[in-house]
């Protein structure tokens, strides 16, 4: 799918979604409140233990969209100003509102380097999200009980995630096909289009 009919996609289904604002953040969602109920509580707490930090946020952020991302807890999204997060992330009974609220401060992260004008490209990401893990640190210092975050994240930078192309890519059709299972697709037809994504990228490597 190409970056700008994802785009367009994207804006269509967000402005079907159901809204409310929050501190100056509107969060848009479609399955019910009690994930945007997380998600506002999320918010009040980044307001409550850094309210410089959440002022910001809300000069680089237009809304948070609460979807399904495949792969990820949260991507930030240059084109519409938007903070997404998993859906499946947000509602797992073992993620706290803190962890919710840190994902939030990674994801405002990228969005105020983007907003200074350095891109995203493969050279780069290794240090960019060494900053923004940086930033999450600061944030888990903040909160009384910020120690699982702490760990969360000393954990993700002393590992060996891949940050190429080639990583991403790979992870991003595993998190697809757990995506369209989730979604509803049968399992069968989700392996299939799965199948054939790969057969495309590998014959648009060979051309």
């Amino acid at each position: 799918m190409s970056v700008v009919l994802q785009d367009i996609l994207s804006r269509l289904a967000m402005r079907a979604d159901t809204k409310r604002t929050v501190g100056g953040l509107v969060i848009a969602y479609s399955k019910g409140s009690k994930a945007a109920d997380k998600v506002a509580a999320a918010l009040q707490l980044i307001q409550d233990v850094d309210p410089l930090r959440y002022r910001r946020m809300v000069l680089d952020l237009k809304q948070i969209w609460i979807t399904t991302i495949p792969g990820a807890a949260g991507q930030f999204v240059r084109s519409t100003l938007t903070c997404e997060l998993d859906e499946r992330f947000v509602m797992r009974e073992d993620i706290s509102v803190a962890e919710v609220a840190n994902a939030i401060v990674h994801e405002a992260a990228h969005a105020r380097i983007d907003r200074c004008g350095i891109g995203y490209e493969e050279e780069l990401r290794s240090r960019i999200e060494e900053v923004c893990m940086r930033r999450e640190l600061a944030f888990a210092a903040r909160l009384p009980d910020g120690e699982r975050i702490h760990r969360w994240v000393e954990a993700r930078r002393n590992g060996s995630v891949d940050y190429s192309n080639t990583g991403f890519n790979t992870r991003e059709m595993a998190g697809i096909r757990d995506a369209l299972i989730h979604l509803g697709t049968p399992v069968w037809l989700a392996d299939r289009m799965i199948a054939f994504g790969r057969w495309r990228r590998r014959r648009s490597k060979r051309h």
